[in-house]
């Protein structure tokens, strides 16, 4: 008799316990649902070295083609006129920037007038607070012709000024080391002009999908991090030389290389190695 009546309390109990499984899962299947549908943090790009180029490479080149300009006249050494192009979007406060620019200088020294050389203000002003800040004081430089003697003290002291809350008096006295008339060098830091072409740079390295510093590229190809090495951008800069004109991708948009931006660039004072 007893062991009837349990197994009639077992078989009251079977249903509270099916409910009770049956609630568990609804609560865990619900928990779930809400969990993956929730929107998740974006992930801020917090390397300054740009990994991941462009990997279709007629996109990318028509992309470089229609891009906006930049500032105008850019910063350029070599000849205006060169079948190469290596244009590099820098940072003034990022490390690596600091160093590929000993190995830029040696580019440059190494091909002098048979590449165009463009250096183009791209500050991530989100995660180096001062530099935009040297970006002024490199282009207000620019405007006395020294924009690469300024650009060179920039990166040559760059963990002395990087972090420092009084960066401006740093930048001071790198104007006054290379010559400028230090009150019009300070006047033209804050002036819109300035601003206007560090925009126009970053303008125009946003609309080339740039995703960090710093980011090269020759004939329009965007090199990863890796081929950012003398002997390889040598071999890269080497084979476009050798290609035939015709086969070779327009370097600038026309707006870059038109005779008036030349004029331009003469003009200006702007440092440019012939």
């Amino acid at each position: 008799m007893k062991q009837i009546q349990n197994q009639k309390n077992n078989k009251s109990n079977l249903p509270l316990a099916i409910i009770g499984l049956v609630l568990v899962a609804a609560i865990a299947g619900g928990w779930w649902f809400y969990s993956s549908s929730k929107p998740q943090p974006v992930k801020s790009n917090t390397n300054s070295a740009n990994k991941k180029p462009n990997n279709d490479l007629a996109a990318a080149l028509a992309l470089y083609r229609t891009a906006p300009a930049g500032a105008q006249p850019a910063n350029t050494l070599g000849a205006p006129t060169a079948a190469v192009t290596v244009e590099e979007f820098a940072d003034f406060q990022c490390p690596t920037c600091a160093t590929v620019h000993t190995k830029m200088k040696e580019i440059n020294s190494l091909y002098g007038g048979r590449i165009k050389f463009i250096y183009r203000n791209y500050p991530l002003t989100q995660m180096h607070k001062n530099a935009y800040e040297a970006s002024a004081a490199a282009e207000a430089a620019g405007l006395q012709g020294k924009f690469w003697a300024m650009q060179d003290q920039l990166f040559t002291n760059q963990k002395t000024w990087s972090n420092s809350a009084e960066a401006r008096k740093l930048f001071e006295e790198y104007a006054n080391k290379i010559g400028l008339d230090v009150a019009k060098w300070q006047t033209d830091m804050t002036s819109l002009p300035i601003k206007t072409r560090i925009d126009a740079d970053m303008n125009r390295g946003t609309a080339l999908q740039i995703t960090g510093t710093p980011s090269v590229f020759i004939n329009g190809r965007q090199l990863a991090v890796e081929e950012m090495e003398v002997n390889t951008m040598r071999q890269i800069i080497d084979a476009e030389m050798q290609k035939p004109s015709g086969q070779m991708p327009p370097n600038q948009p026309a707006s870059q290389t038109s005779s008036a931006t030349i004029a331009n660039q003469s003009a200006s004072g702007s440092d440019v190695k012939k």
